[in-house]
This record gives C-alpha cells, sequence and structure tokens, in this order.
C-alpha cells in the first residue's frame, strides 16, 4: 500500500512538473545555432548545418548540399517558416528543388547557449522518414567578419599531411575569396577557377569553390572548419571522415603575393 502511494506521489508530481513548465521556448529559440552533435557523437565538422529562427517566425537553413556525383556546395534558405508551440517546433517550407517539408522537433533540453531536439515527425512531399536521432545545437554568440577579412598565410600542421606547401588565403568584406599556392616551379599563382564564396557563423567557416588542386578531383565542392582568431594568428581545425581532426596555422598578413 505503501509502495503504491509513493508511486502515486512521484507520478503526480511529475506531471505537475510538466504542467508547470513556463518556459518561454520561442524566446530562447529565437538566434543562430549550429548543430554540433547527433546522438551524443561529434559531428565530421563538412556535415554541421546552421539554423536561424528569426522573430518574424521565418526559420533559415544553412548546409551542405550534394548537387551530383561530381558537385555539391553550400548554400543558405529562407524559404521556411516556423513556430513554437510548448517544447514542439513546427517547420513547414519548400526547399531550392520544389520539394515540400514539414517537421515536428521536440525540444528535450535547453539552456541560452545549448539545446537538444529529437524528430516526431518529417515529411518530404508528404512521405514521412522516421527519424531516431537526436540533435544538439550550439548558439551562435560572436561575429568574427572583421577580424577574419584579409590575407592570411599558412600551411597544415597535421602530422602526415600530403599538403605539405604554404598557402594565401585573401579574404573580403563581400564573401568572396582569393587563393594562392605554388607552381612546380615555386612561383605564387592566384587559382583563376575559384568560382566560390564564405560564409561565417560564430567560429564555423563554410567555403565553396571550384576543383581540389590537391586531390586532383573535378567540380564544386564546399568544405567546413572550426576556427580561433588570436590577434594576428589562426588556427582552422575539421573533424573529417577517417576519425582524423586536421590543422592549419596561419598568420595574417599585410598583402597577397601578387
Amino acid at each position: 500500500m505503501k509502495r503504491l502511494l509513493v508511486a502515486a506521489i512521484i507520478t503526480s508530481l511529475l506531471l505537475c512538473s510538466c504542467e508547470d513548465d513556463d518556459t518561454d521556448y520561442a524566446a530562447l529559440l529565437t538566434g543562430t545555432w549550429v548543430n554540433t552533435h547527433v546522438d551524443n557523437v561529434p559531428v565530421l565538422t563538412d556535415d554541421s548545418y546552421v539554423c536561424q529562427y528569426r522573430p518574424d517566425m521565418v526559420q533559415f537553413y544553412a548546409q551542405g548540399v550534394r548537387l551530383d556525383e561530381n558537385n555539391k556546395t553550400w548554400r543558405e534558405s529562407d524559404t521556411y517558416t516556423y513556430q513554437v508551440e510548448g517544447r514542439m517546433i513546427i517547420i513547414d517550407g519548400t526547399d531550392v528543388n520544389n520539394k515540400t517539408y514539414h517537421l515536428e522537433l521536440e525540444i528535450v533540453a535547453m539552456t541560452r547557449n545549448s539545446f537538444t531536439e529529437v524528430v516526431k515527425e518529417y515529411k518530404v512531399d508528404n512521405v514521412n522518414y522516421p527519424d531516431p536521432k537526436s540533435y544538439t545545437y550550439h548558439r551562435v554568440t560572436e561575429d568574427y567578419s572583421d577580424q577574419f577579412v584579409g590575407v592570411w598565410y599558412g600551411h597544415c600542421t597535421t602530422p602526415g599531411t600530403s599538403d605539405t606547401g604554404y598557402h594565401y588565403w585573401e579574404y573580403f568584406a563581400d564573401g568572396s575569396f582569393n587563393y594562392y599556392y605554388q607552381d612546380e616551379n615555386d612561383d605564387w599563382v592566384r587559382k583563376s577557377d575559384n568560382d566560390g564564396g564564405y560564409f561565417l557563423y560564430g567560429n564555423l567557416m563554410a567555403s565553396n569553390y571550384t576543383n581540389d588542386l590537391i586531390s586532383g578531383g573535378t567540380g564544386k565542392a564546399y568544405e567546413c572548419w572550426n576556427f580561433q582568431i588570436t590577434g594576428n594568428n589562426m588556427i582552422w581545425t575539421g573533424l573529417r571522415e577517417n576519425g582524423q581532426t586536421i590543422t592549419y596555422e596561419m598568420s595574417k598578413v599585410a598583402q597577397a603575393p601578387l
């Protein structure tokens, strides 16, 4: 009898706790978030994506998209709307390929600077795709745009790397950039077919480009890096498919080589 009474009291307290949850999730959610973990496992840096929940109930979304076997690119979109009902986030919209999306996401944990959600419903063109995973996000709180603009000179410092040379990266305020490498004669060359641009979300940088000079691949591509800037020094780190963290170290210099 006592056990039944204790169980009833615990159940009552849990129900009351749920009913008394007066957290303003809509207010906490407003802002820009970067996905960092899936099922509590760190995501590969290239698999990171960005969500921004705006006060006008528009959801901005940015992620890498595979266009075909040889081409992929980083894209931004603000064609989604959202609403918040208690712990539920309901998202609707149409992507760049004219596919319609309907998502129902439940917030299971939230602080001012991080939150975790689970997918309750995920529909594309009215077809449901079950997704049992949990997704954790970190809030973007800093803007490094002014510090990032400029010319940087450096190299990969990961042991055993195939990229043994030095490079220049020249970043402009309009989101474009130039890349410089040394040819077989050690002459500096500005990559002429660099059809791309860069995007910053806090300390996450996504960069589009054409062709990969190191691997010899062709087509459109993108990379994501987490970066840290200390004065005139910057470090990039990226968790890649083999589980290895690749690191580049560079310094800001007065001008590009050409």
